[in-house]
């Protein structure tokens, strides 16, 4: 077992649940993101960021935190899944490459889900599956061959799992959301190719509440969407409305009282609207040159904290309010 880098640090965010807010206008972008100067609202105590990264973590996707309060990190770029205690030391590494059982072959970007029986669900998109495991890695199940048919999968990326154990997966190759049980049996599908209500473009994070309404973000359209557990449209929105621009969002998340988390994957914010899609708040940094996010993609809650993956930075911001 290896000890990770943890770099603990204090940045300003934008958390308008907290204090009174001040004003402030960045004054520049950064050249890989060419954003128009917005001003955006800090509050004066921001919470504090530990970072998690581990040697060799390249372009990682998604993350989720098991019962025992591991946390487990698909490190797509590098085709493996680390695993990390509560205290960021790292416990194991899922590293066998190739298209065998239990073997990574990922695109460089795919998520990762926990049931609640503590097994884990990946996304290995370039074999056109996804895997099942236990806990401690051991290989169960998998699903998925190549194709747009029931089951089958062009470039998967998102991947959640209800509270009945039923796994969503997410394909931007083959517009539509997919669900299957918890071994891998065609349940449905809804979407389809479009950028009307109900249709995607370019779908990425997935999460499902504990009604079964699933929220499912559209990188291209740039929506949120909801929809019933049926795959009926519900709304949908989009995201920085507050800072007069509209953000690309990428991962979700739900929390305990039901509201919605959404990374920003350009502008490197963390949004919170409630079940309808309202806007409640928001983690920033009042630079968008020096975002306190880099290229957010999944994003999961445990041990009492929030877990973000910087895909750009190679590691996981975890977020404790104060």
């Amino acid at each position: 077992m290896s000890r990770v880098l943890i770099a603990v640090f204090l940045s300003t965010l934008l958390l308008a649940a907290c204090g009174v807010p001040e004003t402030i206008a960045p004054t520049s972008t950064s050249e890989s993101n060419q954003t128009p100067v917005i001003e955006v609202t800090v509050t004066p105590e921001p919470p504090v960021e530990v970072v998690i990264s581990t040697e060799g973590m390249k372009d990682p996707y998604g993350v989720a935190v098991n019962s025992l309060g591991h946390i487990y990190v698909s490190d797509a770029g590098s085709k493996r899944v680390l695993v990390f205690d509560a205290d960021g030391s790292l416990l194991a590494k899922w590293d066998k490459q190739g298209s065998g059982e239990g073997e990574f072959n990922t695109l460089g970007f795919g998520g990762l889900a926990i049931d609640a029986n503590d097994q884990v669900f990946v996304v290995d998109n370039a074999n056109f599956r996804v895997q099942k495991f236990d806990k401690d890695g051991n290989f169960l199940a998998q699903w998925g061959s190549e194709g747009t048919g029931d089951g089958q999968f062009v470039r998967a990326i998102g991947i959640a799992v209800d509270v009945d154990g039923n796994v969503y997966v997410t394909d931007d190759g083959n517009p539509f959301v997919q669900k299957f049980d918890n071994n891998g049996k065609f349940l449905m599908k809804f979407g389809g190719e479009g950028e009307g209500d109900g249709k995607f473009k370019h779908a990425t994070g997935i999460a499902v509440d504990l009604q079964g309404n699933m929220y499912v973000a559209d990188y291209e359209t740039k929506f949120v969407q909801k929809f019933a557990s049926d795959g009926t449209f519900l709304t949908s929105w989009t995201m920085s409305a507050d800072a007069s621009i509209k953000g690309t969002p990428e991962g979700i998340a739900v929390d305990a009282d039901g509201n919605i988390y959404v990374t920003d994957y350009d502008l490197g914010r963390v949004q919170v609207f409630d079940a309808e899609g309202n806007f409640l708040w928001a983690l920033d940094n009042k630079l968008i040159l020096d975002s306190l996010f880099k290229r957010p993609t999944a994003i999961a809650f445990g041990n009492g904290k929030m877990y973000v993956v910087n895909q750009s930075g190679d590691n996981i911001s975890v977020v404790e309010f104060p």
